[in-house]
């Protein structure tokens, strides 16, 4: 184990032993190098250390306070949820801090870790912290599938658009990208280009292909995983409703996690970003663009989803008539927002309904 450079507060060490079954707050500042603690209970600052990288710090620390009432708050900043997952199986209370959430002091010209540390645990203390979903480790390793999907689809999207800038460097513009993908191909096949151009479109080409290959396996992937038992029902239950496909319903099952934690449908719109913005004052009402807050990808799906759910010959028709008027008065990309804003609200009362079954089994 690394060496622990602790700083005392008071310079005494009974000041460091809080009694039993005090509430005792630490937050830590998450780094790759370092991590940086800061101990606070009834109002004080009792301690601030940092200890090098490892979940093993932190087990030693809370040691020390056993019999206490522990809460431990932490950013959210790519380094999982180990630290969350073990601090739950010991019985202790676990915040992970969107760093969005958390305010900053305007003005302000001094950023340290130890500093980030003490104001988040002032925070803690003041319970000013909100925390965010915390999946499961079977959850959290089913959604990495979802998000390497999301990764090697952008990576063949680049792949094309190299393959078209590259062409339009050389002076041949062909199918435009609305066209699609197989028309330009065809294209592509009917031109004849000196050896080098050829030589490096080839090389793009392979690459585009290759991650071809590597979505068409994550999406086979992410179908048999909609296939098992947790899944299946809800799946089904999501792809009941017109526009939204197995693919689609599985990774929102990943992204989302548990439903229950949004108690009503309005909370649920509001996490996906889907919520109009609004500046009111006395009479005047002004209300602008959306939120956007929470997860872009999954307020993406939804938007595919709300135009999938309006074409063919036969529309979603309650879909279609909230779609209609507002495309005539407001336009269509704000009135497919709408679709979308109520398009959640509809999957989420499908998706509470194929869940109470299991819900209720338990209980019987």
């Amino acid at each position: 184990m690394g060496r622990v450079h602790v700083a005392e507060r008071h310079g005494q060490r009974s000041a460091l032993t809080p009694a039993a079954g005090t509430a005792v707050f630490i937050a830590i500042d998450v780094s790759r190098s370092k991590w940086a603690f800061n101990v606070r209970w009834e109002g004080q600052e009792r301690r601030h250390f940092t200890s090098p990288y490892g979940i093993e710090h932190v087990q030693a620390l809370v040691r020390q306070y056993e019999g206490c009432e522990l809460t431990v708050a932490y950013e959210a900043c790519g380094f999982g949820y180990e630290i969350a997952w073990w601090l739950r199986e010991q019985g202790i209370r676990a915040i992970v801090v969107p760093p969005s959430t958390v305010e900053k002091a305007p003005g302000s010209q001094v950023k340290t870790d130890r500093t980030d540390a003490r104001k988040l645990c002032r925070k803690l203390e003041k319970g000013e912290l909100k925390s965010a979903y915390i999946p499961s480790r079977c959850e959290h390793e089913q959604r990495q599938l979802s998000r390497s999907y999301t990764q090697v689809v952008k990576d063949r999207k680049r792949q094309q658009a190299r393959v078209r800038s590259l062409m339009q460097e050389q002076g041949r513009i062909g199918p435009s990208p609305t066209q699609g993908w197989k028309a330009y191909r065809r294209w592509l096949d009917t031109q004849q280009l000196p050896e080098p151009v050829a030589f490096s479109v080839a090389q793009l080409l392979e690459l585009r292909e290759a991650a071809e290959q590597r979505t068409t396996r994550l999406a086979k992937a992410l179908l048999e995983l909609a296939k098992r038992p947790e899944h299946k029902a809800v799946v089904q239950a999501l792809c009941a409703q017109k526009g939204v496909g197995a693919l689609t319903a599985i990774r929102l099952v990943l992204e989302i996690g548990d439903i229950h934690r949004f108690t009503s449908a309005e909370s649920f719109v509001n996490y996906l970003g889907l919520t109009p913005s609004e500046y009111s004052s006395g009479e005047e009402v002004k209300r602008g663009h959306v939120l956007k807050c929470g997860p872009g990808i999954v307020r993406a799906w939804l938007v595919e989803c709300a135009w999938a759910s309006l074409r063919g010959k036969r529309p979603d028709p309650k879909l279609y008539a909230c779609f209609e008027p507002l495309a005539a008065r407001a336009g269509r990309k704000r009135a497919i927002v709408a679709v979308a804003r109520r398009l959640a609200r509809k999957l989420r009362a499908v998706w509470l309904k194929a869940l109470a079954p299991q819900t209720a089994a338990p209980a019987a």
